[in-house]
């Protein structure tokens, strides 16, 4: 199946984005990993904004007829790769450890594999794609809200990626106090369940336009 190559593009134009707005393209006064950690924090953040929000946004408004299982895979496979191009250099700018840098490499992962899952759901040909695009979008930002009322932990890290990555990123390195592996392998568990649904209710679907540009 061809590589998405439009999706290739606005992935690293994000990336670069995020980069530059967070970071940023000069280098601090005193770059120490305190003065980089508070902006490698804030650009997980956008990133996930990018894979978890922009991301289905931008197929369920735009994608042409239904699409298979596959051809979602492709998307995310691409959006995986992309990311990772960038989030592990920047453990060299920050004190997170390597068991902290993998649990959230596992945490947005996972996230991005439930939004392709709930992708490929909503690219079905009977679905109002506006309500699923809208219920993904509630699902992703709950954690948000629920932390934000002050909701105990860990309900709030369990729904969306924010509040997990806050937790997962804390300020100081003695911080975490959150079972970091269970709220790290949770989305996987829900990716899991949810590409089993899709895979278990697939159907032939039409042929559509190839992906290539796209």
């Amino acid at each position: 199946m061809p590589l998405p190559r439009g999706l290739v593009m606005c992935s690293f134009i994000w990336i670069i984005a995020c980069f530059a707005a967070t970071i940023g393209l000069s280098a601090p006064i005193q770059p120490t990993s305190g003065v980089y950690t508070p902006s490698v924090r804030a650009m997980l953040a956008l990133l996930a904004v990018g894979a978890c929000l922009l991301w289905p946004i931008a197929r369920l408004a735009y994608a042409h007829g239904a699409w298979t299982p596959a051809r979602v895979a492709v998307d995310m496979i691409t959006i995986m790769v992309a990311f990772h191009a960038i989030f592990w250099p920047l453990h060299l700018v920050t004190y997170w450890t390597a068991a902290q840098m993998m649990a959230i490499d596992l945490l947005l992962c996972g996230w991005i594999a439930a939004t392709g899952a709930w992708i490929a759901l909503a690219l079905r040909p009977d679905r109002r794609r506006m309500v699923w695009s809208t219920g993904w979008m509630a699902i992703v930002v709950a954690g948000v809200v629920l932390d934000a009322v002050g909701l105990q932990a860990p309900v709030p890290e369990l729904a969306g990626p924010y509040a997990a990555l806050l937790r997962l990123t804390p300020e100081r390195t003695d911080s975490v106090v959150i079972p970091m592996w269970s709220v790290a392998i949770w989305p996987w568990i829900l990716a899991s369940g949810a590409w089993a649904g899709v895979l278990l209710t697939s159907k032939r679907l039409p042929r559509t336009a190839s992906p290539a540009n796209l």
